[in-house]
């Protein structure tokens, strides 16, 4: 009977040990990159509000946002200047399929809208990185509404063919770093 547990029973202490010092070994190793400006994040960071110097900024009571940092807002990156900046990821046809980069103007309008980097169907969703539908973003400070046809409100933007869900998303986003600009302003 003993000879039979036996194997079972190196087994497991193996495979304890092994997990143990994975976990060590992770533990010793991790570096939390939450705060570091990666050079891609940082040239769309250029790309949309120019040259300067951009930080990430962690501590966001210190922003004056009492909340909870929102769910989806990955980052919240500030330029030299004031400027804000939300790295914002959300779901189009994919969930987490669109990850955004958007600038606020100092009124609380838009300022522009990047893509990072997205995961939605080629030739279909990923058709929302045309210049001309982010640009569209561009000015609104008030909730966007994506329609299939042609835009009846100033709140509206027409979705990208075949790319309603990516179109809805990417609005999404918009009107979370709209909102969560918004909070921000009236808790300083």
């Amino acid at each position: 009977m003993i000879s039979k547990l036996k194997p079972v029973i190196v087994l497991a202490a193996i495979m304890t040990i092994v997990s143990a010092l994975l976990i060590v070994t992770y533990n010793l190793t991790y570096v939390d990159t939450s705060g570091i400006l990666t050079d891609e994040l940082r040239e769309k960071c250029v790309a949309l509000s120019g040259e300067g110097e951009y930080s990430i900024i962690t501590d966001w009571k210190a922003e004056g946002y009492s909340a909870d940092k929102p769910e989806n807002v990955e980052k919240l990156i500030k330029k030299s200047d004031g400027t804000v900046l939300f790295q914002i990821i959300t779901s189009g046809y994919n969930k987490d399929g669109l990850d955004l980069l958007i600038v606020m103007n100092n009124d609380g309008s838009v300022k522009g809208v990047e893509i990072v980097s997205i995961s939605e169907t080629p030739g279909l969703g990923t058709k929302v990185e045309d210049k001309d539908f982010l640009s569209g973003f561009s000015g609104v400070s008030e909730k966007i509404t994506i329609v299939k046809k042609a835009p009846a409100a100033d709140n509206e933007i027409q979705a990208m063919t075949g790319a309603t869900y990516s179109s809805k998303g990417v609005a999404e986003a918009v009107n979370i770093a709209i909102k969560t600009y918004r909070e921000m302003g009236a808790a300083q």
